[in-house]
Parts: structure tokens; sequence; C-alpha cells
């Protein structure tokens, strides 16, 4: 009797260790899938206000290259002249953030004081056309002896705070307008208004309203720059729109300059995403020069503490484990009644603890890999690879077209089904060895090998979205439904799983954007990827 409960006692120690353990692991998974859904959110909302920040610099343009066309049509437009026409197009009601904007024009030297006579007999009005002209006389600023002089022939400013006196020579305070007239570029540039910077946008106006395709004929036809102030803030706080939790910075280098202009508050710890954002046409030559924006967010928590879901899967894993394991050494001091229901309770607890792991690793409704025990499966398809070089690893990320509408529409019974009967179709379409999982809401992942000389996963994909196109039914009213999808590929040797599921990520983006119902591999640059397949 007494050996029997010392091997009694072994077994319950061992599986109150098999539940915590089970539990501990069970927590860890939890833990890494919140975190990589949070790192993916972090990376697509740092996406979003990039592209909504370069769209918006580049919207400034629209009305810059109207004003230089409005000049190079009326040559001998008065201040007043484009005063009125910028009151016609309202352009500072439509651009709350345009703080200043005017003709620019490069003097010699030995033309200042005729320039200077021009100026006094047609005033620059500062804040419109109803406005007073400067009672003083034109003086140069920065003062200095020079080859030659920028100066604002005509323009209007939003308040006192924004206004720049008309003698500011504009190529001695920005260098680079000078250089980027030179390749017909417009110029995106910070820009010193008072004792605060602002972004600038300049474009070179040339007499025909055309840049010339020569130096030599730029040249000759150079009349100036149309240019306009914006307030970085307002800027930055549109492209924050919908991302509260972000704070940005958006930095400029050149030979010239190095401002930097923040917005929002940087957690402590937080994830950063810093992308070089490139708008307009490069100068030659200027390698490594322009802005960058880098994105924070909120700090990234992989441990198990730092996750109430992974926290109380652990502490009540364990809890139940110990709990059990007492009740059964209890059970086993008693008679042979006692030992029946120690097998009973030691059963069902090793059904738990299966469920539990069964749980932390597969998606509820369809019953397929959740995305923590598909990063596991890629980390060893990806090590396997990496002791064979004629082995790639490939994914892909699929997407139900418009899931959203047949919760919508029909209830969220009905989209229940649907993923499931994805989950099926894709199953039936891969090979045994290759792993399909659900990544979360219509999202899933297929991963599998395939050799540098043989086929690629291109037929694959295809595939899939020809099945998908099939109509399912409903097993509650019999009503068939239909619904495509799009599917990004990614193959090759990468590293880490992130990075294979991140491309395969941004070719799915790419199909979506591409008109949905079809598939696109991933390129480096997206620009030589292929037409998508339908």
């Amino acid at each position: 009797m007494r050996h029997r409960t010392r091997a009694s006692t072994a077994v319950v120690v061992a599986l109150v260790l098999a539940g915590m353990l089970a539990s501990v692991l069970g927590a860890r998974a939890i833990a890494r899938s919140d975190a990589d859904k949070a790192r993916l959110a972090f990376h697509l909302a740092s996406s979003e206000v990039a592209a909504s920040l370069r769209q918006s610099i580049v919207h400034e343009e629209d009305l810059v290259v109207s004003a230089s066309g409005f000049f190079a049509v009326n040559p001998s437009a008065s201040p007043a002249d484009f005063d009125r026409w910028l009151e016609s197009v309202h352009a500072l009601s439509r651009f709350p953030e345009l703080q200043n904007i005017g003709l620019v024009v490069r003097e010699p030297a030995a033309g200042l004081a005729a320039l200077k006579a021009r100026l006094a007999a047609h005033p620059v009005l500062p804040f419109g056309p109803r406005s007073k002209p400067p009672e003083k006389s034109l003086q140069v600023l920065p003062a200095g002896s020079r080859p030659y002089y920028c100066l604002a022939v005509a323009g209007i400013a939003r308040s006192f705070a924004t206004y720049l006196p008309a003698g500011v020579d504009y190529c001695a305070l920005t260098p680079q307008l000078v250089l980027d007239s030179e390749y017909g570029l417009a110029a995106y540039a910070p820009e010193a208004i008072g004792g605060a910077s602002a972004l600038g946008v300049a474009t070179p106006v040339y007499r025909s309203g055309a840049t010339p395709a020569s130096a030599a004929a730029r040249k000759r036809a150079f009349v100036g720059w149309v240019g306009e102030w914006i307030e970085p803030s307002v800027v930055l706080s549109a492209a924050l729109q919908g991302h509260a939790g972000l704070a940005v910075t958006f930095h400029y280098k050149s030979r010239f300059s190095s401002v930097t202009f923040s917005r929002g508050s940087a957690p402590a710890g937080g994830q950063r995403d810093t992308v070089p954002l490139v708008v307009g046409r490069v100068v030659p030559g200027t390698a490594g020069e322009g802005w960058t924006l880098t994105t924070v967010g909120s700090p990234l928590h992989r441990g198990v503490l730092d996750n109430l879901s992974a926290k109380v899967l652990l502490f009540g894993g364990s809890l139940l484990s110990v709990l059990v394991g007492l009740l059964i050494l209890i059970l086993v001091t008693g008679r042979r009644r006692a030992l029946s229901m120690v097998r009973e309770k030691t059963a069902e607890l090793s059904e738990k603890n299966r469920e539990l792991s069964h749980l932390a690793l597969h998606d509820t409704l369809t019953g397929l890999p959740n995305r923590a025990l598909v990063i596991d499966r890629a980390e060893q398809l990806l090590a396997r690879a990496a002791r064979q070089p004629e082995v790639l690893v490939g994914a892909l990320f699929i997407d139900v077209d418009d899931f959203k509408r047949v919760n919508d529409n029909l209830g969220h019974s009905a989209g229940d089904q649907l993923l499931r009967a994805v989950g099926e179709r894709l199953r039936s379409a891969v090979r045994d060895q290759d792993t399909v999982g659900r990544i979360g809401g219509d999202e899933f992942v297929v991963l599998g090998e395939l050799t540098v000389a043989g086929i690629t996963l291109d037929h694959l994909a295809t595939r899939i979205v020809r099945t998908l196109r099939e109509p399912v039914e409903l097993q509650d009213t019999g009503e068939l439904i239909s619904v495509t999808a799009s599917v990004g590929v990614a193959t090759g040797h990468y590293a880490t799983p992130d990075a294979l599921l991140r491309d395969a990520d941004q070719a799915l983006y790419a199909a979506k954007a591409a008109g949905k119902n079809c598939r696109l591999a991933y390129d480096a640059d997206l620009n030589h990827a292929g037409s998508p397949h339908t």
C-alpha cells in the first residue's frame, strides 16, 4: 500500500506539473499572438500616416502649380492682380495650413535699383488687395552685397505672424531654391518664419508655362519661383487623425539645414518605425538628403504578466492543476471506490490540459492553427530551409473580399458558416504537408515548401482564388452566397517568420488595391511584381 501511495503521489505530481506547463505554454502563446497583432497594427498605422502625410504635402503643390501657371499666362500681372486671383480660388480657406504664398524673382545686382523702383510703384500688398502697402521703403534682408537677389514681387500672408517684409532675400535664406531651379524641380524644404520653422513648397516658373528640357533653355526662360509656406502642425494633425495613440517626428536633413517637426506625445519604450518620405523628384547628387518620418506607438508587451488573458490562463490553469492534484491525493487514500474516482479525475484533467493546449494554438471557429501555431510552423520551415539552400519557403496571405458585407446583410451566423467553408476548401486545395491557418477575422495563411527548380506558389494561389469563388450553401436557410478572395504570395529565403508574413501581407494589400479577386506576388517595391491575375 505504501508503494502504491508513493507511485500514485508521483503520478499526481507529474500531472500537476504537466498542467502547469501547459498553462505556461498556452499563456506564452496568447501573449505572443497578441504582441504580433499589436506589431502588425502599428506597422499598418505607420504606413497609413506616412501615406497621408505625403499626400497632404503633394496636394500643396497643386496650388503652387496653379499659381505658377497664372504668372506664366500673365507675366505683367500686378501684386493686386495676384491677390485677387488668390481670393477667387479661395486659397486661404481651402488650405488651412497655408501661411504665405507669393512670386519670388531672381534679380542680378545690377538690376536691383530698377526692381526697387518697380516695387515702389507696384508694392506688394501683404494681406490682400484691400490691405495697405508697407510704409517703409524696401530694404534687402539680410543686408550685404551678393551677385543676385531673390525678392518677392507678389504675395499674400495669412497674418502678421507669417508676414515677411518685401525685401527678404529668399536665396540667401534658402540655397536649395537655386539648386532645384537648375533642374526644373519643385522644392520641398523647411523655411524660417520669424523665430519658427515652417514647411516650404516652391515651383520654378518659366515664361512658356512649361519646363524647358535643357538646362540652358531653363536658364533663359526662368522667371522666378512660386512658393508657399505651410504650418507643419496642421499637416501632421491631419495625418494623425484616427491614430490617437501615435506620435510622429518629421525630420529634414540636407547640406543646407536640418529641421525636425513633431506632433503627439511619444510613450517611453514605444514601438518605432522610420521611413524615408520621398516627395517630388530628387536633385541628382543629393542621396541621403530629404525627409524622414518616425512613428512612435505604444510599447510592445510580449511578456505573459503584461497580458491579462495570458495571466488568467497561467494562474487559472496552474491553480486548477494544483486543486485537481490535491483532490486526487485525497481520493487515493480511500478505498477502491476512491481509486476509481482518481482514475476518472485524472482522465478529466488530461483531457482539460489537452483542450487548453489545443485552444491556445487553434482557432475555435474553424479548428485551423491560429497565428501562434502558424508562426511556430513558419519557424520550423525556415530553419529547415536554412539547412537546405535548394528549398524555399512560401506563404499565401488570403483575405475574403467584402466579408463585412456578408455579416451586415446575412448576420454573423452566416459569416461564421462562410469562414468554416473557406477553411475546409483551403485544406482540400493544399498538399498534406502544407499548413493552413486562420490569423484573425477573414484572413487565412497557407505555408509550404518548394524547391528552387520546382513550380511556384502562383498555381496554388490561382487555384485557391477559383475554388473560393464557388457558391457556399448556408445550412440554416439553404441560401447560396458567392464571395471572392484576394491572395498575396511571398516566396524565398527569409530570416524570420515576421518578414515572410509581412511580405505576403504587403502583397495582399497590393492585390486589394489592384481590384480584389486576384492574386499578386510580392516584389521588393511592388513596382515590378507583375499585373494581378484573376
